[in-house]
């Protein structure tokens, strides 16, 4: 008998240790037929039927969801929303984000919910976008505080918000500052120090490290 039990709780242990080694998904955005996925902080796009070297297969599309396959398991992810392996805490969130062949760190992520693409800058103050972007993205800027700054075009208009959430794979960051800039520039939303001071970055050879602190 005791035996037996010994057997049962190794059984266990190993059935536990399979679960924590799912993948853990976000779903970023919807482009047609194809999901930007974030697989273990690493993205993926894929189209219906096809699997990322993770293991997860994209099943099908409704254009507010993805119903995605884990390890035989179907699963339905929310646009902006998780699903998979056990969610990691805020102390312990991890994300890895590799160097781009142009030497920078591009990822997905959202803000208030919504798909975004971010650089990765450790020079700009706060996250920061241009007024197109955050007019895609909802933002009532013009609440914000009105600035004049100066950019690579000259001196332009800029409001000064706070943000509700910002969000790259596994950490979510509530209440982040962010600069909406009048123009075309950024092109790409910038990760600033507004989002990175409440992580510890760390450099893995080409691959930047994000952990969140608290």
């Amino acid at each position: 008998m005791h035996r037996a039990g010994t057997l049962s709780c190794a059984a266990l242990a190993l059935l536990a240790g399979a679960a924590a080694a799912e993948p853990l998904i976000e779903l970023q955005a919807i482009l047609g037929a194809s999901a930007v996925l974030q697989v273990d902080g690493v993205r993926r796009t894929l189209r219906v039927g096809q699997a990322s070297p993770e293991g997860v297969r994209l099943v099908a599309l409704d254009g507010a969801s993805a119903k995605v396959e884990i390890e035989g398991r179907t699963q339905s992810v929310p646009l902006g929303g998780r699903a998979g392996g056990a969610i990691q805490s805020a102390e312990t969130a991890t994300v890895r984000i590799a160097q781009s062949d142009g030497g920078m760190y591009v990822t997905t992520g959202s803000i208030n919910g919504k798909p975004v693409e971010f650089l990765v800058d450790t020079g700009a103050t706060t996250v920061a976008m241009n007024d197109a972007t955050a007019r895609r993205l909802g933002i009532d800027y013009r609440v914000g505080e009105r600035r004049l700054v100066e950019t690579a075009s000259g001196i332009t208009e800029s409001w000064f918000v706070t943000l509700r959430e910002v969000s790259v794979g596994a950490i979510r960051i509530p209440n982040v500052q962010a600069g909406v800039i009048r123009g075309d520039q950024p092109s790409r939303a910038l990760l600033g120090m507004s989002f990175l001071s409440r992580t510890r970055i760390e450099h893995e050879h080409d691959t930047l490290v994000l952990k969140r602190k608290y």
